[in-house]
């Protein structure tokens, strides 16, 4: 495939992922958005991968048994450590993109040593904050529709933080209490 080819598929994975990733924006129970940002991530670290984002595909890759554990309350200190050391040590071996190849190893590990915050709107914050890097990885890589709907879910997370923070229901919320 000719370079042009390939960045038009990564971005069309990239654009399914992206429907997936700003669905996530919406959701407010942390298992939903685990479930959601599991699949999501896992299709843009192939998206990444064609484009030759290695160490960005190895942490989604990372990230999707991080979710995982979390999702079945199994993310312990010590898997925890054998995450963020697999990701520094992948980074180390694999990297050929410089510093720009470290952002992936460490968004995801300060992720993994916050994500197990309680409060909601504290968890809905690190979310859409672990966004804001992204978004500039995506742009380097040639991945415009992973960086274009980086930055819409920021904005959508943004919108339901601020709802949240208000106390608004959603339906979500509302389906909760019934």
């Amino acid at each position: 495939m000719t370079s042009i080819a390939i960045i038009w598929a990564a971005n069309l994975i990239d654009l399914a992922a992206a429907g997936v990733q700003v669905g996530s924006g919406a959701a407010r129970k942390k298992k939903t958005i685990l479930i959601l940002q599991t699949l999501q991530i896992f299709m843009q670290g192939f998206s990444m991968l064609i484009l030759g984002g290695l160490t960005g595909a190895i942490n989604n890759v990372l990230s999707c048994l991080r979710n995982v554990l979390c999702y079945y309350e199994k993310l312990t200190r010590v898997w925890k450590g054998i995450l963020i050391a697999a990701s520094v040590l992948m980074t180390i071996l694999l990297n050929t993109q410089g510093l720009l190849g470290w952002l992936p190893a460490v968004v995801c590990s300060v992720y993994i040593l916050l994500m197990d915050i309680k409060d909601p709107v504290q968890f809905k914050l690190l979310v859409t904050l672990s966004f804001v890097p992204w978004c500039f990885y995506h742009l380097v890589l040639k991945s415009y529709t992973g960086a274009a709907f980086d930055a819409v879910t920021i904005a959508v997370n943004a919108v339901t933080l601020r709802k949240m923070l208000k106390g608004e229901k959603t339906e979500e919320t509302e389906n909760e209490s019934v």
